[in-house]
């Protein structure tokens, strides 16, 4: 599985690795900043869900634990939709 946040879509992002090199910050290499997953049991139109959460969205929405997922920006994710329909 991919690693994506199920609720916000948050995926991980590329950057430079650097490194100094006589008194000048020189970019060496690729790299992955990944995104701080949480696998999270919840219950979502009374099913129970285990879903990958990302810990700013948790931060953010912490009722999320407890089983009520608000709206956010972006559109929840099509596996959300199909653990639903699974059960």
């Amino acid at each position: 599985m991919s690693r994506k946040c199920d609720l916000s879509g948050k995926k991980a992002q590329t950057g430079m690795r650097y490194s100094f090199l006589r008194a000048h910050y020189n970019p060496t290499a690729k790299r992955k900043f990944h995104v701080n997953l949480q696998t999270v049991r919840t219950t979502v139109n009374g099913k129970r869900v285990k879903l990958k959460v990302a810990a700013s969205v948790l931060k953010a929405y912490p009722e999320i634990r407890s089983g009520i997922i608000l709206p956010l920006k972006r559109k929840p994710r099509n596996r959300v939709n199909k653990l639903l329909t699974k059960q």
